[in-house]
């Protein structure tokens, strides 16, 4: 009777983060703004999650813009190159799954938020999306 051993070798985990490559089956379809959004104590935490055409949550590759907007506040935006793929690792929560954005500064009296996510793709596609995120 003889006995196989098989055995699998890896290099280890590759940190090389995503690359844009001509046709990608998994790209961003949708953009949200995350239900785990929300007031922190000293600042607001913004989740921005990208779901590809199967409805499972991604990563994506482009630039993604996030703006805060109220009345009592003027318009605070934060833009990150997701192209980048020191950037993009570094702002990708890998256990939920989404992008993070902290914005500090938040006035006291500020009760909610308008949050607008403008994602814009290397080929030219542009993907939008707007929530409120309330104390």
């Amino acid at each position: 009777m003889a006995i196989f051993f098989c055995v699998s070798c890896s290099g280890g985990q590759k940190s090389g983060g995503p690359s844009q490559v001509n046709s990608w089956a998994y790209i961003p379809r949708s953009v949200e703004v995350h239900p785990l959004s929300r007031f922190g104590r000293d600042d607001i935490i913004i989740h921005v999650v990208f779901e590809d055409g199967d409805g499972f949550e991604c990563r994506a590759i482009g630039t993604l813009e996030v703006t805060l907007s109220q009345s009592t506040i003027e318009n605070t935006t934060k833009t990150i190159d997701l192209t980048n793929s020191q950037e993009n690792r570094e702002r990708f929560d890998k256990l939920t799954r989404t992008y993070l954005f902290r914005f500090n500064e938040v006035p006291d009296d500020l009760s909610s938020v308008k949050v607008t996510v403008m994602f814009s793709h290397d080929s030219g596609s542009t993907l939008r999306a707007n929530g409120l995120v309330e104390k």
